[in-house]
Formats: structure tokens, C-alpha cells, sequence
């Protein structure tokens, strides 16, 4: 069944793409109580013990359309302890149980600033967003795939797809109707493992550029963290230091043989982040945990 969009349905819908690109594209914080959206219904955690967050609302624009919004925990984030990452905007799907006829495609390539590719998982770009009718039963389901032109005010990368109905062959009307609408960003996927190596390649990039800052003793440490100690004649030292701190003075001895020792003036290097702290082995001492 379908109906004919009404000009207020078609209000509606472009001032709820509006709020979705605002959120996904350009990063605006996403508020779960704008009545763009609708009325929400429901919302649970989509992993236990992490922060990402499934939306349902109810659109009385459209009353028997499916409105979900997705959080993710960060996945550009490559902290090791999830429990402690954000969630950030990750898919909206539109899905209308009774198609809407009339609803125009190009109407809704512009407003959603629509290029005339798409780009794979993979990253590659193809030139064209028609990818034509499905195979049976649902061959009169046509997608259009897209990537989001970024804008003046675009953070992350978008990918959109538009699903409408081809006219039936027993329908006189000829009318396309809208069948779906899914926008999502285009994060990378990331394993534990990749999470690891990304945070060393990330520890190991900062400690290069501070280590050109000469961060000794007395100086002002510009990145809270867990931070390396050097006299002349190496690492001896491991300590927690907030930005803005002043960088105290470096053990004489290794934290490793123990005991009081008289301090010293010396060199602090990055180790890593404070979350990365528990589990982090250093000159085979856990630092915490």
C-alpha cells in the first residue's frame, strides 16, 4: 500500500534530513528529545558495557514509519577499555511501511548535498548511484547509493541511500514511491588488534613531537598522561602528569631496583594515555593492575 505525500509530510521530511545531517555530517550533538525526530518510543544499549545506544521514535508525520537512530561506541577511539569511550553518531534509517508516492528523488539529492558517486567499503569510488531494481521478490525495489558532499561545515565522511518503488505493472498511477531512506558515516573498521597497533603507531607519533619540545624538568607538560623519565643515562622514571603540571625531577635510579634515591634534573618523554595505563608493561614493571 502507499500513499501520496502531503506538503506538510514533505516539511517534515526534509526538516528531519536537515537535523540528521547536521548530527551525522557536520557533528552537531545529537539530542535525542528534538522533536524533528519524533516522539522517542524506546532505546537500549546495543553491547553491554559499551556506550553505544539504539533509538526508536514515533514521527507523527508519519505514523506507521520505522524512525531509528544508532550511537557507536567511537570507533576512532582506539582505547583498549571500551567501557570508558563515547558514543558518537553511526546510522539513521527512515523506513516507511506504506510507501510515499510523489516524494521527488532529486528533490532529496539536493537538499541532502548528494554527489554523483558512492565510495565502497573498500574506498573506492564509483562513478554512479543508480544500482537499478532488486532481484525477485523485490524486484521493484530500486536503490540509489551516495556519498555526502562534505559542505563548509562537513566533519565526517556520509554515505546515503534512497530505496523507492518502481511503478508496478498493474498500476495506472506510474508512481514512484519512497520505500526507505538509511544515512550513515563512514567509519573504519577496526579489530582489538588493529585498535592496539594504532594506539602504539598514535603513542609513538606523540612521543616523537614532544620529544622535540625538550619537556625537562620545571617545564609545563602539555598532555595529561603517563609519562617517561630520562637522566643521562636513560629511562628511570614512569609517572602520571596532568597538563599544565610542572614536570618533576627524574629518579636516579630505575623505578625497577626500588628503594628512595635522590632526584635529579631530567627529560620526560610520552608513554601513553591514562586509560592505556592499566595492563601497560614498563622495563618489566606493570604500571598499574
Amino acid at each position: 500500500m502507499s500513499y501520496d505525500i502531503t506538503p506538510s509530510q514533505e516539511r517534515a521530511l526534509l526538516r528531519l534530513l536537515d537535523n540528521i545531517m547536521k548530527v551525522m555530517r557536520d557533528d552537531r550533538p545529537f539530542n535525542p528529545g528534538d522533536p524533528a525526530f519524533g516522539t522517542l518510543e524506546s532505546s537500549y544499549f546495543i553491547k553491554a558495557g559499551e556506550a553505544g545506544i539504539h533509538y526508536s521514535f514515533a514521527n507523527s508525520a508519519f505514523p506507521d514509519a520505522k524512525v531509528d537512530f544508532s550511537m557507536w561506541t567511537d570507533p576512532l577511539d582506539y582505547s583498549d577499555d571500551r567501557t570508558r569511550v563515547r558514543a558518537v553518531p553511526a546510522a539513521f534509517e527512515l523506513w516507511f511501511h506504506n510507501a510515499l508516492a510523489g516524494a521527488n528523488r532529486r528533490t532529496l539529492e539536493q537538499r541532502l548535498d548528494l554527489a554523483g558517486y558512492w565510495v565502497d567499503s573498500d574506498g573506492i569510488r564509483y562513478e554512479k548511484n543508480d544500482m537499478g531494481p532488486g532481484l525477485p521478490p523485490a524486484n521493484l525495489l530500486h536503490s540509489y547509493r551516495y556519498r555526502a558532499n562534505a559542505g563548509e561545515n562537513g566533519r565526517f565522511p556520509v554515505d546515503v541511500e534512497l530505496f523507492f518503488l518502481d511503478p508496478a505493472p498493474n498500476n495506472p498511477s506510474g508512481k514512484v514511491r519512497l520505500d526507505r531512506i538509511t544515512i550513515s558515516r563512514d567509519y573504519p573498521y577496526l579489530t582489538p588488534a588493529m585498535r592496539k597497533k594504532k594506539r602504539e603507531e598514535q603513542n609513538q607519533k606523540k612521543r616523537q613531537t614532544y620529544g622535540y619540545m625538550d619537556l625537562c624538568t620545571g617545564t609545563t607538560c602539555p598532555e595529561s598522561g603517563i609519562w617517561e623519565g630520562w637522566t643521562k643515562d636513560g629511562p628511570t622514571d614512569v609517572m602520571k602528569v596532568e597538563r599544565g603540571q610542572k614536570f618533576d625531577a627524574v629518579r636516579s635510579v630505575s623505578l625497577e631496583q626500588g628503594g628512595s634515591c635522590p632526584m635529579v634534573r631530567g627529560q620526560w618523554y610520552w608513554l601513553c594515555n591514562v586509560d592505556e595505563e592499566s595492563g601497560t608493561v614498563w622495563k618489566g614493571i606493570a604500571l598499574k593492575g
